[in-house]
């Protein structure tokens, strides 16, 4: 089997497990990887802020993608190279909604977050997308608010049932331009819904990098480990799944590792296998 020409890493879970760590297996795997001729990228739902140090921590170079496919970045200074926001629109009408239903709202641009007073309880797991998180008073009265045509990602966290009211109406006003996910944050029946572009997923983020730097998706291996990590298993010539991923995800890529995030030594297992 002929060796992959890009190799695209999720972060969270896959490359980065506690404490942002790198296994120092799959630094050293990267580097043989990038040796062997195989250009190394990262796919992640973090925006450019909250990726860069990775990817400069590995040596990166050229594009990477980030904001769940949203915008391509490149690797080296975090400079935007193509956006796919929301529309100015579906970001007002979203945000009012958000209100409307007592969730707490997050904007995510391509290189800072912006969130409102009285969020503080999940900052915390907010700034795992990036450290560049600034609270307001409302959006609307902002700076922030003259940015909402930039936004790549917004995020709603709050009861479960004003996260699928919110859902539900968003669907139904902006279905043709618009994916919505809903999932549970914690034990306190909080949930949180991620809006982005429908023209934003990690494949098609991954699709734009290679329409770029002319690769083929059948020259592309991903390595990954939840669900927005599914749409690039299905596209990718070659995916792996990190070993604690869920069955309905795993299900999805070539291929299941046995190594998790705790273990570390995923994305080693992955390029061994690619190598040979």
């Amino acid at each position: 089997m002929s060796l992959p020409r890009l190799l695209a890493l999720d972060l969270d879970g896959t490359l980065l497990g506690p404490g942002d760590r790198i296994a120092p297996e799959d630094h050293q795997a990267i580097g043989r990887a990038m040796r062997a001729g195989i250009t190394v990228t990262i796919a992640t739902g973090r925006i450019t802020t909250g990726a860069l140090p990775t990817a400069q921590a590995c040596g990166m170079r050229g594009p990477m993608v980030v904001a769940d496919g949203a915008v391509l970045a490149d690797s080296v200074d975090g400079k935007p190279l193509s956006q796919h926001p929301l529309h100015a629109g579906v970001v007002t009408d979203l945000t009012h909604a958000m209100g409307s239903h007592a969730l707490q709202p997050f904007w995510f641009l391509h290189d800072e977050i912006h969130g409102e007073h009285g969020s503080e309880a999940v900052a915390g797991y907010v700034r795992t997308w990036s450290p560049r998180l600034s609270l307001h008073p409302t959006l609307r009265h902002s700076a922030a608010w003259e940015r909402r045509h930039e936004v790549a990602v917004a995020i709603g966290v709050g009861l479960r049932e004003g996260v699928e009211r919110t859902a539900q109406w968003l669907q139904e006003l902006h279905r043709d331009s618009v994916n919505v996910a809903s999932f549970p944050l914690d034990r306190e029946n909080r949930w949180a819904m991620l809006v982005r572009d429908r023209q934003s997923d990690k494949a098609q983020g991954l699709a734009r990098l290679c329409l770029r730097e002319g690769f083929k998706a059948s020259e592309v291996a991903v390595v990954g480990d939840w669900i927005n990590d599914v749409p690039m298993f299905q596209w990718a010539g070659r995916s792996f799944a990190m070993g604690q991923s869920p069955d309905e995800v795993a299900k999805h890529a070539t291929e299941r590792l046995t190594k998790t995030s705790k273990t570390g030594g995923g994305v080693a297992e992955a390029i061994g296998r690619l190598l040979g």
